[in-house]
């Protein structure tokens, strides 16, 4: 018995421990035939993932490259936000993108969850205000993900897409 025992727990020590490959990208479409602003947000996990990253278009950002951390890499010391804009019939959009983090402490509660929020606005309007895509608790599985928002031109109320959180992290 006791060798079985040896013998089992050599062989869960030298098993292969593979990491999992999580990516996340926020990023914004300009679609002037449709005369829309789009938000989107997306996942991908393992190799799908990799994908993900590797396809990854000009105007899609992952949210762990809008922070600067410290020396120590331990803690978040600043936040990055990107800029852009589209054109649309009745003006111009600026759109804003930032990461959201979920504990400035890396090492702590939620310290590595990260994710993005979103604001649009048209001249001194503000047409989408600061949206976080997701709870910036990593606990809170309740609060459903943001995954698109549609900002059609001529004032309409942006269009806000979700999904339950279990869904998006499938």
């Amino acid at each position: 018995m006791k060798s079985l025992l040896i013998i089992g727990t050599l062989m869960l020590s030298t098993a292969s421990v593979h990491a999992e490959f999580l990516a996340k990208l926020v990023g914004y479409q300009c679609d002037e035939k449709a005369n829309t602003v789009i938000i989107t947000y997306v996942y991908a996990r393992n190799e799908a993932g990799k994908k993900l990253m590797k396809e990854k278009g000009p105007r899609q950002w992952d949210p762990w490259s809008l922070i600067e951390k410290t020396e120590d890499e331990n803690f978040i010391r600043s936040l990055k936000t990107v800029h852009g804009q589209c054109r649309l019939e009745d003006g111009m959009y600026e759109i804003t993108l930032g990461a959201l983090p979920g504990n400035g402490n890396l090492q702590g509660m939620c310290g590595a969850h990260m994710s993005a929020w979103a604001e649009v606005r048209r001249g001194s309007d503000v047409v989408l205000p600061r949206h976080a895509l997701e709870s910036g608790d990593c606990h809170d599985t309740s609060v459903p993900v943001t995954v698109k928002i549609t900002i059609k031109a001529g004032g309409n109320k942006p269009v806000i897409e979700t999904v339950p959180w279990k869904d998006f992290y499938k």
